[in-house]
């Protein structure tokens, strides 16, 4: 009988762990939700629901780089671009989401955009990074 109540204990602190483990995990994902996304013709800016907020201006943005992910993002993207100003500031942003048409147009406003590079680089089976456009002259982290 002690050995059925200790294995009942054990049962329980392990459902325990694991509701909390679930729980933290939905606080951190609902906290990383886009809840605004705007591109114009100044460059990308994204609000997440816990508060922070990421951005670059196009005359600024250094590197376009598209990552496929096998985990979906918590906007439920399976890809993401990276729009990066310097080695600290830049602006991720979903895609497939409903905000591609609008980030399209922007990324047109770079130099020489290479558009089949961009295509393909929505293609690959993740985990996969690809950088897909470069200022000239810019100098990147890594």
């Amino acid at each position: 009988m002690g050995l059925l109540v200790m294995a009942l204990v054990a049962l329980a602190v392990i459902v325990g762990f694991a509701v909390s483990g679930r729980r933290v995990r939905a606080t951190k994902l609902a906290r990383a939700v886009t809840v605004s996304l705007v591109v114009d013709e100044h460059g990308v800016s994204r609000s997440l629901a816990d508060g922070r907020s990421e951005s670059a201006s196009w005359e600024s943005v250094t590197e376009v780089e598209v990552i496929c992910t096998p985990v979906k993002t918590a906007d439920g993207a399976s890809a993401f671009v990276m729009i990066t100003e310097t080695e600290t500031t830049g602006c991720l942003v979903p895609l497939g989401v409903g905000h591609d048409a609008h980030l399209l147009v922007g990324l047109g406003r770079l130099p020489s955009f290479p558009w089949a590079e961009w295509t393909a680089a929505q293609g690959h089976r993740p985990p996969h990074r690809t950088v897909v456009w470069r200022r000239d002259g810019a100098q990147l982290p890594g």
